[in-house]
């Protein structure tokens, strides 16, 4: 399985096709952000831009959906404006649609109000000269639909402000996974009022890997329809998501072992190219698909403490994804500058999850966790070393496991999990060796353990090597 799609890889780094460079965002679920400052805001906005990610898609309810208000959302947001302008960062609404019952719904009057407020801002998005516009979901519920959005787009034109609406209309993303063509015909043939579209499924429904089959019907669709965009394409690294209320739609793993460095590396080698990649995210922890690195969950004076609910810090707490930018900023840069970016570093990133899929846990969901045999219960490494090495890595009575990485290209292997893993657990090592020295060295935070007292399908992330912000920026000049 790794030899084959990493020597194709090795290939493609020779087969370069040169392409145009283009716009990253990451999702930002400004419901994680009530403590940010200005100051938090540009913490953020530069550790994303070292990533390659040039702004976020502010993901937002509501304010009056539910009680109490989020109105404080409005002062986030004018603060986030403040802090990318002086960053050279990039920002666009995510209007969130998905939900169902709501004390208020987004109205027109209102979106165009808050577009129109930032839409002088030189961090504002733009599209073919107009304000981007996106939303989650928005399909599969009454109070919005395609009127809605051509009312929202003549309202803004309206206000001297137009709009490019590239919406994330869920279930047509969902259904293009068995039947590309004919979702993507139908989601333009539904929404003839907006202009792009963006594909949110950014994780299989299956046991296998991402193909981009979808996105290339949806973006043929738009293409054959007139539509001028633009066509945004999903990547994410993980997603896994507990909230233990008895639901079994809220308590689910999707297969995630390579997914981000096979997502990666498709879009980097040019097999498909979209408009613009959205990272799905910069800072959603509920669902475990987070790059940021994790919140402070006790220091309640931090600028960036996060509330959580549903036992979801019993997932997250500790599970460190931050080395997943080191990989997203190799590809990033490559995709942007139609080449593979020199290796002036020895670095490995490595990730497992902290316990067997089959593990009996005393704590967490109160009903199985949907597709808990995909994951493979393995620890996994992506190496990416600046002259020919041995990485070595040890997972309890899996000793010293072997693979040769050099400054081609990206280089990934996997270890199992051993079969007795220890009264206390057994903790990952990891070595770059070169010339017979260890060059690097590193051993995992978090063991892996035999039983556990939560269910936990996330991700923990290491790094073994230089720092996760070492290096010049990835980021669009």
């Amino acid at each position: 399985m790794f030899s084959k799609f990493w020597t194709a890889l090795a290939l493609a780094v020779i087969n370069l096709h040169l392409v145009a460079a283009k716009s990253v965002v990451a999702h930002f679920m400004l419901d994680n952000s009530y403590a940010y400052t200005v100051g938090q805001w540009m913490t953020d906005m530069k550790a994303a831009q070292q990533a390659g990610i040039d702004g976020f898609s502010l993901n937002w309810i509501p304010p009056d959906c539910t009680s109490p208000s989020r109105k404080w959302q409005i002062s986030r947001i004018d603060d986030a404006f403040e802090a990318a302008e002086n960053t050279g960062f990039k920002l666009m609404f995510s209007f969130d649609m998905s939900y169902t019952t709501c004390n208020t719904f987004w109205n027109t009057t209102f979106m165009t109000d808050m577009i129109t407020k930032h839409a002088g801002s030189s961090a504002t998005m733009r599209w073919n000269t107009n304000v981007l516009v996106s939303t989650y979901a928005g399909d599969d519920n009454d109070a919005y639909g395609n009127q809605f959005f051509q009312n929202l787009k003549n309202s803004c034109k309206s206000a001297g402000s137009p709009i490019s609406l590239a919406p994330a209309l869920v279930s047509y993303a969902q259904a293009a996974q068995t039947n590309a063509q004919q979702s993507a015909a139908k989601m333009v043939s539904d929404y003839p009022s907006i202009d792009g579209y963006f594909n949110w499924q950014a994780w299989p429904l299956m046991d296998a890997n991402m193909t981009c089959t979808a996105d290339e019907a949806f973006k043929a669709a738009l293409t054959q329809n007139g539509k001028t965009g633009p066509y945004i394409m999903a990547v994410s690294p993980w997603q896994y998501k507990d909230l233990n209320n008895g639901i079994a739609s809220d308590s689910w793993v999707a297969y995630s072992d390579t997914l981000f460095a096979q997502r990666l590396h498709t879009i980097a080698n040019n097999q498909f190219s979209p408009d613009i990649i959205e990272v799905l995210t910069w800072n959603d922890f509920c669902e475990s698909h987070y790059l940021r690195d994790l919140p402070s969950m006790t220091n309640t004076s931090a600028t960036d403490y996060v509330t959580y609910s549903n036992g979801m810090q019993n997932y997250v707490e500790g599970m460190n994804h931050a080395p997943w930018r080191v990989m997203a900023k190799y590809y990033l840069n490559w995709w942007k500058n139609g080449q593979a970016p020199a290796i002036t570093m020895d670095q490995v990133v490595y990730w497992y999850r902290v316990h067997p899929k089959a593990a009996a846990c005393y704590g967490g969901s109160s009903s199985k966790i949907k597709n808990q045999n995909y994951p493979t219960d393995a620890v996994f490494a992506w190496a990416l070393v600046k002259d020919k090495a041995t990485i070595s890595i040890s997972v309890g009575a899996n000793e010293y496991w072997e693979f040769e990485a050099n400054s081609s290209g990206p280089a990934l292997s996997m270890v199992p999990f051993p079969e007795d893993l220890g009264s206390s657990g057994t903790t990952p090592q990891v070595s770059i060796n070169r010339n017979n020295k260890v060059v690097q060295y590193s051993q995992g935070s978090m063991p892996i353990t035999a039983s556990c007292s939560w269910s936990n399908f996330n991700a923990h992330v290491e790094l073994c090597g230089e720092g996760i912000n070492k290096g010049p920026s990835a980021s669009s000049s």
